[in-house]
């Protein structure tokens, strides 16, 4: 990736102003995917109450389902924010260098 194309720091200062709504985000999806593992434990637990292990069946791979979207979409986001500070920082630490190599050494 060129230097081009990266983001400006102000952009990068943006995007991470907007964690909250990142985090309102994940609330939302958060809550899609418990309305459907509550859609399936309401349809699918009931006719499978007869035995435990049917009951177990039938809720299991909703259960997953569940805990590998919050697993993958926590660890993404929280990869994507620690990206963007180490940009920012690596732009600041830049912008420093470039203040005290125009300042001089006799400053």
């Amino acid at each position: 990736m060129a230097a081009d194309d990266s983001p400006s720091t102000a952009n990068i200062e943006v995007r991470i102003s907007k964690v909250g709504r990142y985090s309102r985000i994940v609330k939302l999806g958060f809550g899609v995917i418990v309305g459907a593992f509550l859609l399936a434990v309401v349809g699918r637990l009931p006719a499978n109450l007869d035995s435990v292990p049917s009951a177990v069946d039938a809720i299991l791979l909703p259960l997953i389902f569940v805990g590998m979207g919050l697993l993958l979409f926590g660890i993404g986001m929280h990869l994507h924010l620690m990206h963007l500070n180490l940009v920012k920082q690596l732009r600041m630490a830049d912008s420093t260098e470039g203040q005290s190599a125009s300042e001089g050494p006799d400053s």
